[in-house]
């Protein structure tokens, strides 16, 4: 996020009326125009922005998102995910859910209508690899399916606990992701790209 829309929010949040309830300050957030382009989370308490994904981080969520629907799977993407008393209001890359689930166009969508959450890693990879684990699992999320173009690995998680996983299953690119019940399906990852490397 520029200088520019951080002064846009610093001011914006010195001028109005204190809010107590973080996952309101995420809707007042949501609606201003300076920062309709920005995706918009709430991780361990705190309001994090991100710009834009990059065109191959976009081309894998499209790509997942295209071979959820061939099996009649909804995948939402950036779908804010909620649960009351949490410090976490996530926007993972795909929420994979049912057509009756989104019936009642419920928004914040609860997270116990998802079955299977996909992230692919960008930018901090902590956030992925570690806190949205954290909070994914503990509001036992069936599957967390993580994608790694820095390191082309995917690595599905399941059996949800508290504070994460029991389980994960890890896969290079190019393998079949093979998902467990409700899917039953295996998706195909021979067509993820590596993130080019950085310029020194």
């Amino acid at each position: 996020m520029t200088a520019t829309y951080q002064e846009a929010v610093e001011k914006t949040v010195e001028t109005m009326s204190p809010i107590e309830n973080p996952h309101d300050l995420m809707r007042f957030l949501e609606k201003l125009p300076e920062l309709d382009h920005l995706k918009i989370e709430l991780i361990d308490g705190k309001i994090v922005m991100q710009a834009s994904a990059a065109p191959l981080h976009n081309l894998i969520v499209s790509e997942l998102s295209a071979q959820f629907r061939a099996q009649g799977w909804v995948a939402l993407g950036e779908q804010a995910l909620f649960t009351p008393s949490s410090s976490f209001e996530p926007k993972p890359d795909l929420s994979v859910t049912t057509l009756d689930a989104v019936a009642d166009n419920a928004n914040p969508f609860p997270c116990q209508r998802v079955p299977l959450v996909v992230e692919v890693v960008s930018g901090d990879k902590d956030v992925d690899h570690v806190k949205k684990r954290f909070w994914y699992g503990t509001v036992s999320i069936p599957l967390y399916l993580l994608v790694d173009p820095h390191d082309g690995i995917c690595a599905l998680h399941s059996h949800p606990r508290d504070h994460g996983y029991r389980t994960v299953s890890t896969t290079e690119f190019g393998e079949p992701i093979e998902l467990t019940e409700p899917f039953s399906f295996a998706l195909d990852t021979r067509s993820f790209k590596l993130y080019p490397p950085k310029c020194p």
